[in-house]
């Protein structure tokens, strides 16, 4: 402890010596993140929760072949608008990452050899209606990157088309809703970004006076925001919908991390001068913000070890811990050194007005005295307290087995954005879409033999059986289809039948070596029901016994996020105690005592507990973010607790009983973690703002939590270091007492010999 004191000493002595230099290096990484953040990428939709996994890779080089439907309103059997639609066909086909688009208007090209000038010509061939459907068809294995493009071109593609007015055109499918929804998560970011530094600046303008600078902090929060933007970009970490959640939680860390630091300068500035007082007050409060910061980025790596394998959770933790260190690094590095050169310019110790502090001080005394009444009354009554606080915690655990979950990815999104609401128009022309559709890839060296044909109708018959699948879609189905509805009896036969099938089609069933079978359901599947489905269809599977040699695995992107994502909410106490571990480790490794690193844990367990009644009372849903909350609240809260247990064993090495020393704790440094604590909850409130419900509500209750924290923090760690303290003391005296008689009869043994 004293050696991390000497080198924070030394830290501080060199910034206070050169602090033109410090701020030089500051800047110039700046720009070198600027140029990282320029790589960032963004990944959304389902993909963000889906795992490296083989199967599914295999299906998406082979067999998915990204669609993009376009649906068409209107009088679509009017020539012009067919026309229009044929325009559109040809324009998009000349895109490269389009395999075919799949219109009406082919069919009545087919039938004419051009788009007649009669309505009736027309609804001859397609039927009447009012509405239809044009599907582009995309090459296989495309990235989120490599289809966006072709929203755009088909944005463009319908301009140049010319729909008659009336005429309603709307671009839906997975590279316009991914398109959207990067931009969406983009200004997201920002908007989330700006909204917590206006908070900071509102929180820091009431709760930080009588400080000069006292919106120092957000600057140095900002470039701390900046370097991790920076390494994100250079260690390839994208965007996500919830990557976006961790800025706001930076700033409202980050802040905390300066204002402690800006608060112990200006405290030793009191008494020395600048060259002395950096080195002084670095020495005093450094320890304590790393160990806060470093339990803080433990809480996230908790939730990184429990979410191994989901790409978005990985994201997310990964980004806080790079954000928070950055955060501390800047609030050393920047916010001190700018404080030593203003301080040496402008600072006039004759220029500051007695009234004020006196106003302030005694404004000060006034929180400071009933805080410290609170602290002893609270540890005078430790049996009560600690009861009261442990049956809301049971209660709390309680409660936790009754909360609502918020598990579907299409529920994380805005409901009103125009991608999701273009979607749900599709499904409800269409019938579902392809929103229900799973799909089972088949290896093995005989996928067009007779016998595994039969398998194929077999296992569809099996599936479609169980009465949650619609229809099943497989080669077996495909050359039934061209053979009379008949399987062949050879080999031979099949061949002869799959080359009467036009390319196109044989190609959805037959590629690379591999066979597809998709699995038709309802739409508008839950991811209850979607898990239910899996177990349904892997029991299809084993129930109709493939030949010998042939492999089928069921894959999809819903097929891997679905189970990942109720995993991840499921597991949301494993986090906890990840999270708990973690924080104990690294206390027991600083202090090297047992009761130092559990008093400061035992509230934060209360809170985890307290957090499902505040979640229960304003219907916060458990969500995958939300998940990770109990490890976080941990890593933060930690802080808050080690800084009051700090004080009261200083107080206690000065000669003070346990009462009086938890008093003293609580009037000098109560309010301190009150304004640290509040400032944060401005900062994480900004969550609450967000576009994305999973934002949102994760937003709430952080809000909610960090403030849980801060009571607990008052008023169940006195009685807890107090109780603790009183038991080691006790322990102490009875070994004491044992060790006596041992001395004594090795003391006679002395004497005899």
């Amino acid at each position: 402890m004293d050696a991390l004191r000497t080198v924070f000493a030394r830290v501080g002595d060199w910034i206070q010596r050169h602090p033109l230099v410090t701020i030089a290096v500051v800047v110039g990484l700046v720009v070198v993140a600027g140029a990282g953040a320029s790589q960032i990428t963004s990944v959304t939709g389902n993909e963000a929760f889906v795992e490296s996994n083989p199967a599914l890779e295999r299906f998406q080089d082979t067999f998915d072949r990204g669609t993009m439907a376009v649906l068409v309103r209107g009088s679509v059997t009017d020539p012009e608008t067919m026309r229009a639609i044929d325009t559109f066909d040809r324009r998009l086909e000349t895109t490269d990452e389009v395999v075919t688009v799949l219109t009406p208007a082919d069919r009545v090209r087919a039938r004419y050899g051009r788009i007649p000038d009669s309505r009736a010509a027309i609804e001859r061939v397609v039927g009447p209606g009012e509405s239809t459907v044009v599907t582009v068809v995309l090459e296989s294995g495309l990235t989120q990157e490599e289809q966006r493009p072709v929203f755009e071109d088909a944005v463009e593609a319908r301009s140049w088309a010319a729909f008659p007015a009336g005429t309603e055109v709307v671009i839906t499918g997975q590279p316009a809703f991914s398109a959207q929804l990067s931009v969406l998560i983009q200004q997201s970011t920002q908007q989330l970004l700006g909204l917590a530094v206006g908070l900071m600046i509102i929180a820091l303008f009431f709760l930080f006076r009588g400080v000069r600078l006292r919106l120092l902090p957000i600057v140095a929060v900002f470039v701390g925001v900046i370097y991790t933007f920076g390494a994100m970009g250079y260690l390839g970490i994208p965007n996500s919908t919830l990557t976006s959640a961790v800025f706001p939680i930076l700033i409202g860390l980050g802040i905390d991390y300066s204002v402690q630091f800006h608060q112990r300068y200006e405290e030793e500035l009191e008494r020395a001068p600048p060259s002395e007082a950096l080195p002084a007050a670095l020495a005093g409060i450094g320890p304590a913000v790393l160990v806060a910061m470093l339990a803080a980025a433990l809480g996230f790596g908790a939730t990184w070890v429990a979410t191994l394998g989901v790409p978005a959770f990985e994201w997310f933790a990964q980004t806080s811990i790079l954000g928070v260190v950055l955060s501390f690094l800047t609030g050393v590095f920047l916010l001190t050194p700018v404080v030593t050169l203003w301080v040496r310019w402008r600072y006039d110790p004759d220029d500051v007005d007695p009234a004020s502090v006196d106003r302030d001080g005694e404004e000060l005394s006034d929180v400071a005295r009933f805080l410290g009444r609170g602290a002893r009354f609270f540890a005078s009554h430790p049996a009560l307290i600690l009861a009261i606080a442990g049956l809301l915690m049971v209660g709390g655990f309680y409660a936790g087995e009754s909360l609502d979950t918020l598990a579907d990815f299409e529920e994380f999104i805005p409901q009103d954005l125009p991608a999701y609401v273009n979607l749900q128009q599709f499904r409800a022309v269409s019938g579902g879409g392809d929103a229900a559709r799973y799909d089972i890839v088949v290896s093995g060296s005989e996928l067009r033999e007779p016998e595994t044909l039969r398998w194929m109708e077999r296992f569809g018959e099996v599936a479609v059986g169980t009465g949650q699948i619609v229809a099943v879609e497989s080669p077996a189905t495909l050359v039934k289809s061209y053979n009379g509805g008949e399987l062949p009896a050879t080999e031979a036969g099949v061949e002869r039948t799959l080359d009467r099938v036009p390319p196109e089609r044989r190609q959805q069933f037959y590629t690379d070596g591999y066979a597809h079978i998709v699995v038709v359901t309802e739409a508008d599947v839950t991811s209850e029901e979607t898990l239910s489905l899996i177990r349904t269809i892997d029991a299809a599977l084993e129930l109709s016994r493939p030949p010998p040699g042939i492999d089928a695995q069921l894959t999809g992107t819903d097929v891997v996020s679905t189970p990942s994502i109720i995993e991840q909410i499921e597991s949301r106490d494993t986090i906890t105690g990840y999270g708990v571990f973690a924080v104990f480790v690294l206390l027991f490794a600083y202090y090297r005592d047992p009761v130092k690193a559990i008093a400061p844990l035992i509230p934060m367990l209360f809170v985890v507990g307290w957090q499902n009644i505040y979640m229960a009372a304003f219907d916060i849903r458990v969500s995958p973010l939300g998940a990770s909350l109990g490890a976080l609240s941990v890593g933060i809260g930690a802080e808050y607790t080690v800084i009051v247990m700090e004080r009261y064993f200083e107080e206690k090495r000065r000669g003070a009983d346990p009462l009086d020393a938890i008093e003293t704790a609580g009037a000098r440094v109560g309010k301190a973690i009150t304004i640290s604590g509040m400032t944060t909850v401005f900062g994480f409130s900004a969550l609450t703002l967000s576009p994305f419900p999973i934002i949102s509500d994760f937003g709430y209750l952080t809000v909610g939590v960090i403030f849980l924290t801060l009571v607990a923090a008052i008023t169940t760690l006195p009685p807890v270091l107090v109780v603790l303290d009183q038991a080691r003391m006790d322990v102490r005296a009875w070994l004491d007492r044992e060790r006596v008689p041992s001395e004594v009869e090795t003391d006679r043994s002395a004497e005899g010999d």
